[in-house]
Order: structure tokens, then C-alpha cells, then sequence
């Protein structure tokens, strides 16, 4: 018997296999996917889905931080509400020194969780319009 729970978990699944192809076809216009080739790209979209509703996205060239290339992102997951894309901060060599940072994109917003004092100095004015920053961890007060 199927259930409205696993309706839901088919449908999100299709949503994510849609979405998936979508946005990496979209990001290769601007860097190689991992192992394109056999080899170490630019960026990778995560093809698991985990059971929510979200695209996760890491990059490896901080280049991908490009204010259009995260508009296009937002574009792409407008038509999906209730989704969101994790587009995550994965630079080689800095696993271990960096801490998890990046960008949730939104259909109607996005919260900047970069930490942009560990990047080279001509990523650390990087903005985006309609973002906002996520509250620090432990904080009562509400992001700006």
C-alpha cells in the first residue's frame, strides 16, 4: 500500500533528479564538474538525496562565488519554493583550517554563512543582493 508519505518522497525525488541535471548543466557554463573526465573539477552537485528538500552544491574554486552565477542559482530554484540550494565552501587544501561556511539560496532569499576573512582579499567584499547573514551560533540577536 502506498502511503501519502511515500508520495511525497517520490515526487521530491523526482523534483531532485530535475533539479540536479539542472543545476549542473547551469554551473558548468562556468567550471568542470568533479571527475568530468576522470578528473578533480571545480565543483561538484551532491547526487544523493537525503530526504529534504534541497540541492547541496560544493565548490572548489572560489571563483563560483560570482554574485551571477548565485542570481542564476536563484533564478533556477525560484520555480521551487520550498526547496533550497546548500552551495558550500569546499576549496582543496582548506578542509582542515577553514570551518563550514556558504550560501542556503532561496527562491526569495539568501543566507550568507561566509566567513570571508579566510579568503584571498579580492573575495572579501563579495555581496549579494537580497541576502542576509545567518546568526552566529550561540547569538540572540537576529542576523542583519
Amino acid at each position: 500500500m502506498t502511503t501519502d508519505e511515500d508520495r511525497l518522497h517520490e515526487e521530491r525525488l523526482r523534483t531532485f533528479d530535475r533539479l540536479e541535471k539542472v543545476i549542473e548543466q547551469f554551473m558548468s557554463q562556468f567550471g568542470r564538474p568533479d571527475f568530468e573526465g576522470g578528473r578533480l573539477g571545480d565543483f561538484d552537485v551532491i547526487g544523493d538525496y537525503w530526504g529534504y528538500p534541497q540541492v547541496k552544491v560544493g565548490i572548489h574554486d572560489l571563483a563560483l562565488l560570482r554574485p551571477d552565477i548565485v542570481k542564476g542559482l536563484q533564478r533556477i530554484i525560484a520555480d521551487f519554493p520550498e526547496w533550497e540550494i546548500v552551495y558550500t565552501v569546499a576549496v582543496r587544501g582548506h578542509y582542515g583550517d577553514w570551518p563550514d561556511m556558504g550560501l542556503y539560496i532561496r527562491a526569495q532569499e539568501i543566507i550568507d554563512t561566509l566567513q570571508r576573512q579566510y579568503f584571498p582579499k579580492e573575495f572579501q567584499t563579495i555581496r549579494y543582493e537580497g541576502s542576509r547573514r545567518a546568526a552566529e551560533p550561540g547569538s540572540k540577536k537576529k542576523p542583519a
